[in-house]
């Protein structure tokens, strides 16, 4: 059970590389946080109340519906629904994400003596859906995209650290945890601010910004 859930966490990747509408974007999130809640709740057998209880909070609370809230309302204030225009087809960027989980898929049956600890599962999954994500980031055009991404990332870095740190997840995901919400609320500001200032909200108007010069 585990290891299928695991799996279809990685197949989630697919369906946002394959569409542009930013809704079905933020609903992977809230799915990919139920998911690694259930992965926590399958994986860890025997674990303290107090790190379980962290866990919860964080994939369900924060990812499942904290963060997707937020970006709800972004995409609703912004008008901004798809993300239509990239550096390359959508076809393509799907084809490309494939070929890098079925990698992940070939690393988790590798088997990895030196270092036991590992899951071979959860490394190879994590490990595709962070590159997927890294070049998702680097060929969509919206902020929004980028910001979606950047969680997606995240939440592999959060798979990856289930799988090298079963015995203290919280010190692993709380600094993960803190430097995301830092994150996402401060480009959520500067996503409203960029729309009053500019007619969209494309990556490539970023470099249209400078720095106010004020007459003494």
């Amino acid at each position: 059970m585990e290891n299928a859930l695991i799996i279809l966490f990685g197949l989630t990747m697919l369906y946002m590389a394959a569409t542009s509408r930013l809704m079905a974007h933020i609903r992977i999130l809230v799915l990919q946080g139920i998911l690694l809640f259930l992965i926590c709740w399958f994986g860890m057998e025997k674990t303290e109340v107090f790190n379980f209880l962290f866990l919860t909070f964080e994939t369900l609370i924060v990812k499942a519906l904290i963060i997707p809230a937020f970006l709800n309302k972004i995409v609703k204030q912004t008008h901004e629904y798809r993300d239509m225009e990239a550096n390359i087809p959508h076809f393509y960027c799907l084809f490309i994400s494939s070929v890098i989980l079925f990698g992940g898929f070939l690393i988790s049956d590798l088997n990895f003596p030196g270092i036991k600890m590992i899951n071979p599962v959860y490394f190879g999954v994590s490990i595709a859906v962070i590159i997927i994500s890294l070049i998702l980031i680097t060929i969509k055009h919206k902020i929004l995209t980028n910001v979606i991404e950047f969680i997606t990332m995240e939440n592999g870095i959060f798979l990856l650290s289930l799988s090298v740190a079963k015995e203290m997840p919280v010190i692993v995901n709380l600094g993960v945890l803190l430097d995301l919400f830092i994150a996402v609320f401060i480009l959520g500001l500067l996503v409203n601010r960029i729309n009053r200032e500019f007619e969209g909200l494309e990556v490539t108007q970023l470099s249209d910004l400078k720095d106010c010069e004020y007459d003494d």
